[in-house]
């Protein structure tokens, strides 16, 4: 068992019926002996007896208790010597003193002695030596009346030999034994009193027994009987220690002092009683010489000093244990954050509280109020413990204050304080609030603070009248930064930029990092603040965050987009109302080429709702059909013959119609579902061009399918079209992907990496949009391409002056230095198509040959070999 563990009760073990009715049987046999005539039926009535109580003995012992295999071995010894002298008797031998009866006798007597020993040793408190005291106390003073009685006599009988006088007076003396150790264990433990009651009445009765044996210096019925209950009453003590070592389940009780008076009376009874025979045997006439007397006394003298000065010890060294352990506790009170303290009705320590608590006096000196409302409450409600947590005067700290009043109790009469140190729960309470209300990262606030800010802000809009604003803010550029410096440098980029953010705002106003690289910030109105105040106030955080910064040992270069909206006063925002439109703002600065201040306006709300419809609508779109591809002719300017056609999406909505690619196409690139959608339509258009070459089109016409920055950087783009390629037997000659510009530079090391395995699936090429953006010869060298395309917004300013444009003619003159195929787009008036096949331009394509063809339009154009452009007249 543990430490402290509370000891646990074990299940009963009563007497089994068939044993408790052996006992009676045995006892009635016992007593009823003496009513029966000396003869073979008495003494085979004792043999039974004595060898049932061996028996019953012995199976206490099978059942569980193994600390009484002692005390059965005793008993049986006993009932062997009368097994032996019985037979003896039957079998004629001579009577003698002394036989081999009787080595087994006096073998039983040791046996019983050393099983209570280890009960003693196993259960008694103290040390040895208090054990030796008040066993040798008893010891003593059974010897002494035995010899007054009877062993003198024996020992001084010259008629004896001497080994029968010695083995008749080992008989009182190992009595004397059993005695004395009966005793000490019946005041070792309360839970062994039952045991010990059985183990002193069978020791009495042989004690009785063998002193009367003695004295009438021959043997009765009556000796007899008590030889036999003392057996009954050995063998019922293993029973009585089996069932309560079962049912016992609490400790001892403690003593108050290391011996009893009891057991100090015990130690002292022998000093009296040599003079109390002294007298007894005056009073008789008999003449008792005093040399046992005195040597009792010098005995029990010794033990009484020895075990005075070891109680006196004891007594001392308690006393410095409590010495010691009431310094420790006033050190404790004195100088802890845990302490206790009795004190009166308005806190002052009671006379004997030495030396004061320092934590008392500090939550006095904090909150004196609080302190003694926390007493009152505690005197009004005696015996109820009031608790209270106050402010300490030592570093700010808080105690955990406990009072209860005892005033009616005699031992304490004031109020008992208790005291625990509960600042670091107080701290982590604290962060824990401030880490549930800020962003871990930068200390700004999180969005559940910005919330509750804007929301506080719309209230007091109301009593006031000045409306509040809310930012947006997207770093722009801030993945790049990220993904080439890594994300510990992001995380001080990020810390950097919420650093200028609380610098370029007012205390006053609120700063948050909502996630990942989006910022927001309340700007409470002042007096005479309008709109243009609160824009001049975007305009100066959009140039802070724009300015380099210094992360990794690199200068790095972000920019910012930010959107703007200010409360209507008559209108009935929320705090997610106005981050709503400030984030529509923010959208559309984004969209409108990034590093922008945009001011929220009423209709950017209906598109953000269409966005958002269209946003839900567009996974299911294709496979519910509603996605289809349109055709677009590539017109040779030369022949004007359809030398292919370039695929566009179109997606008619059931409810809303006809919904521009220029509107859904981004949106399928944030959800990602434009990577689907491009397998999907890849498939569609190479069985398209397919089918124009097995119908019979001559030459069968190519087609142009369009990819996205999403598609390009997917590991699976390669694998589509070479899927369906082979799905559609298509030759990779007739398929042409359009690139756009800012597909290529958004990461030019992967483009190449798939450009090159896309070429190497024999596909042709194309830049779409080119000159619009990241246009360098950088790319153009690096990148496989075949085909430049010249985007609409440049083709719709030729003609404009009769001239062609600079930029034009330059396009023109590199595709021809670098050997590339040339596309006009957008091409719409004769004097476009004129300039541009007098530049040289191969191929266009635009309203002025045709607009976007449906899928049979298409084929039957194809499959006729259609012209839609004049013939090139030759020079």
């Amino acid at each position: 068992m543990p430490p402290h563990a509370e000891p646990r009760a074990r299940p009963a073990v009563g007497l089994p019926t068939p044993c408790a009715a052996a006992f009676v049987a045995l006892a009635v046999l016992a007593v009823g002996r003496l009513l029966v005539p000396a003869g073979t039926v008495a003494e085979v009535s004792y043999l039974v007896v004595v060898l049932g109580a061996a028996v019953l003995a012995w199976c206490a012992v099978a059942r569980g208790w193994r600390a009484g295999t002692w005390t059965a071995a005793g008993v049986t010894l006993s009932a062997v010597g009368d097994l032996v002298w019985q037979l003896r008797a039957w079998s004629g031998a001579p009577e003698a003193d002394v036989s081999v009866a009787d080595v087994a006798y006096l073998a039983s007597y040791l046996a019983v002695g050393l099983g209570l020993r280890r009960v003693v040793g196993r259960v008694a408190e103290g040390s040895r030596f208090d054990r030796f005291v008040d066993t040798a106390a008893v010891f003593v003073v059974v010897v002494y009346l035995e010899w007054v009685l009877a062993l003198e006599a024996t020992v001084s009988d010259d008629a004896l030999s001497p080994l029968v006088r010695t083995v008749w007076a080992a008989y009182p003396v190992l009595d004397a034994w059993l005695l004395a150790l009966v005793v000490r264990l019946w005041f070792a433990r309360a839970g062994l009193r039952a045991e010990a009651a059985w183990i002193a009445v069978g020791a009495a009765t042989w004690f009785a027994a063998d002193l009367g044996y003695l004295v009438a210096a021959s043997s009765s019925a009556v000796f007899d009987t008590g030889w036999t209950i003392g057996s009954l009453a050995l063998a019922a003590s293993s029973w009585a220690a089996l069932a309560g070592r079962s049912t016992a389940a609490a400790p001892p009780a403690v003593r108050e002092l290391p011996v009893s008076g009891a057991q100090i009376g015990l130690t002292l009874f022998p000093l009296v009683l040599p003079g109390a025979v002294e007298v007894w045997a005056f009073a008789r006439g008999t003449d008792i010489d005093p040399a046992a007397g005195v040597l009792v006394t010098a005995v029990v003298v010794g033990l009484a000093f020895g075990r005075a000065t070891r109680l006196a010890r004891q007594q001392a060294q308690l006393r410095r244990v409590l010495e010691l352990r009431a310094r420790r506790a006033a050190a404790l009170a004195a100088d802890s954050a845990d302490a206790l303290v009795v004190v009166d009705a308005v806190g002052r320590p009671l006379p004997g509280e030495h030396p004061r608590s320092a934590v008392w006096d500090a939550v006095g000196e904090a909150d004196p109020a609080g302190r003694q409302d926390l007493l009152d409450r505690a005197a009004a409600q005696p015996g109820r413990v009031c608790v209270a947590e106050l402010p300490s005067s030592t570093g700010g700290g808080w105690v955990e204050v406990r009072a209860v009043d005892r005033t009616a109790h005699p031992d304490v009469q004031g109020l008992v304080v208790t005291m625990q140190d509960v600042s670091e729960r107080h701290r982590v309470q604290d962060e824990l609030a401030h880490q549930a209300f800020h962003d871990g990262l930068t200390g700004l606030a999180n969005r559940s603070l910005f919330d509750d800010r804007v929301a506080h802000a719309l209230t007091r809009t109301g009593r006031t009248g000045l409306d509040p604003a809310v930012l947006s803010l997207d770093l722009d550029g801030f993945k790049t930064v990220n993904d080439t410096l890594g994300h510990p440098a992001g995380d001080e980029l990020l810390r950097q930029v919420a650093g200028r953010l609380r610098d370029g705002v007012r205390p006053a106003d609120t700063v948050a990092r909502l996630g990942g690289d989006e910022f927001a910030v309340l700007l409470e109105p002042g007096p005479g603040d309008h709109v243009e105040d609160h824009l001049a106030v975007a305009e100066r955080l959009r140039a802070l965050l724009c300015a380099p910064y210094e992360v990794a040992g690199r200068v790095v270069r972000v920019g910012v987009s930010i959107g703007l909206v200010c409360a209507d006063l008559d209108g009935d925002g929320t705090a997610a109302s106005l981050l709503r439109d400030a984030d529509t703002a923010l959208y559309r600065a984004k969209a409108g080429g990034k590093g922008r201040v945009v001011s929220f306006e009423a209709d950017m709300r209906a598109e953000l709702l269409l966005r958002t419809r269209l946003a839900a609508d567009l996974p299911e779109a294709l496979a519910a059909g509603q996605l289809r591809l349109v055709y677009q002719p590539v017109v040779h300017l030369g022949s004007g013959a359809v030398e292919g056609f370039e695929a566009l999406l179109r997606w008619q909505h059931p409810l809303l119609g006809e919904v521009s690619p220029a509107v859904f196409v981004p949106i399928a690139e944030e959800d990602g579902s434009i990577e689907s959608i491009g397998r999907w339509a890849l498939r569609e258009a190479c069985g398209a061009a397919a089918s124009w070459r097995d119908d019979g089109a001559d030459p069968a016409p190519g087609v142009a399918v369009n990819v996205s920055v999403r598609q390009l950087r997917s590991p699976h783009l390669v694998d589509d079209v070479a899927a369906a390629l082979t799905d559609s037997g298509l030759d990779p000659a007739a398929l042409c992907l359009e690139l756009t510009e800012t597909a290529l530079v958004h990461d030019t090391e992967q483009a190449a990496r798939a450009l090159h395995r896309l070429r190497g699936l024999g596909v042709r090429l194309a830049v779409d949009d080119f000159g619009t953006g990241y246009s360098s010869l950088t790319h153009l060298r690096q990148f496989p391409v075949d085909v430049l395309k010249v985007d609409r917004s440049f083709v719709a300013t030729i003609g404009r002056d009769g001239a062609q444009p600079r930029i034009v003619e330059g396009l023109l003159e590199l595709a021809r230095v670098m050997g590339l195929s040339v596309v006009a787009e957008g091409v719409e008036t004769t004097e476009q198509r004129d300039l541009l096949r007098d530049e040289g331009c191969q191929s266009a394509q635009g309203w002025l040959f045709a607009r976007a063809l449906e899928r049979a339009a298409a084929d039957e154009l194809a499959i006729a070999g259609g012209v839609l452009g004049p013939v090139a007249v030759p020079s």
